[in-house]
């Protein structure tokens, strides 16, 4: 991400970087030394304390009009920056925020689970259905690629330090949509995201997203809110796909490792395995997402 920074087309005395560590024990500081001769650039530890809590504590630390959540497996494109501010500049009121579009990288572009949970059951991006200049609700106020105006967020309401993975984004946009929050969809925004997740790690996460959108349905019982986290018919579904969980699993992750080794072999997915798999993604993902929400329940 710092790589890409450097070469933005707004230039370098019109914004700056913090970079919040949050209680990683690998080279950030070396890094972030290294880049701070190239860029505006600001470096702060924290104690771990999840995401939430370091997004705030970049929102304190920085000092510009409108703040830019961005991910650090992402790459900027040379005009990120400048898109996000001319957006900003077309529509200056305070509740407006920007999202930007999050590609695959070359590199992961043909990754069959890549592809699925960005194009297909749209698990961790969901861009299909998005036109340019969309004026979008609070679900699509995304962290790593929507900025807002900092006041917004200094006045009306932060991140909610209770979660620490997934969740925050769409919980802080919800209690601002009360406040008339609109997020504007700007395709030119691009961003490119070059860390690949295979299946167990993808399922992990999803377990974890789940707990979070059911903590997210306990500080909100607003039917949105339900119906966004999933929880509406939880127990249900549960009751169905938890005697069987571990099988959903296997299966997929089965077909994950044979699509995969076919590609690696020079072998293209034909029509059936990729619809065979794509049912296999899908129902493997959901039922971690309703276990994430099942076993926070019982806590």
């Amino acid at each position: 991400m710092l790589d890409s920074l450097c070469k933005q087309t707004l230039p370098a005395h019109d914004f700056e970087v913090v970079i919040i560590n949050d209680g990683s024990v690998d080279s950030t500081e070396v890094v972030a030394a290294f880049y701070a001769a190239k860029l505006p650039l600001r470096y702060v530890y924290q104690r771990n304390a999840g995401l939430a809590s370091a997004k705030n504590h970049g929102l304190f630390a920085c000092r510009g009009d409108v703040v830019l959540f961005l991910d650090d497996d992402d790459i900027a494109t040379e005009t990120l920056l400048e898109e996000h501010v001319k957006t900003h500049t077309e529509f200056p009121a305070e509740h407006f925020a920007v999202l930007g579009y999050t590609a695959l990288s070359p590199e992961i572009n043909e990754d069959p689970l890549m592809h699925f949970v960005t194009e297909i059951g749209c698990f961790l991006f969901s861009y299909p259905s998005l036109k340019h200049g969309d004026a979008l609700d609070y679900t699509y106020f995304w962290g790593g690629r929507s900025s807002c105006k900092r006041s917004l967020l200094l006045e009306f309401g932060v991140f909610n330090p209770v979660f620490r993975f997934g969740a925050e984004d769409i919980e802080l946009g919800y209690r601002l949509s009360r406040l008339g929050l609109q997020v504007i969809y700007n395709k030119n925004a691009v961003s490119y995201t070059i860390r690949k997740i295979d299946f167990d790690a993808f399922c992990h996460r999803l377990e974890r997203q789940g707990a979070s959108s059911y903590v997210c349905s306990q500080l909100h019982p607003a039917p949105e809110i339900q119906q966004w986290a999933g929880t509406v018919d939880s127990e249900q579904s549960w009751a169905m796909i938890g005697g069987h969980f571990e099988a959903i699993i296997r299966s997929a992750r089965h077909l994950d490792s044979i699509a995969n080794l076919k590609l690696a072999t020079g072998l293209d997915l034909d029509e059936e395995t990729r619809s065979l798999l794509y049912r296999a993604y899908w129902a493997a993902f959901k039922a971690c997402k309703v276990k994430g929400i099942m076993e926070k329940r019982k806590c």
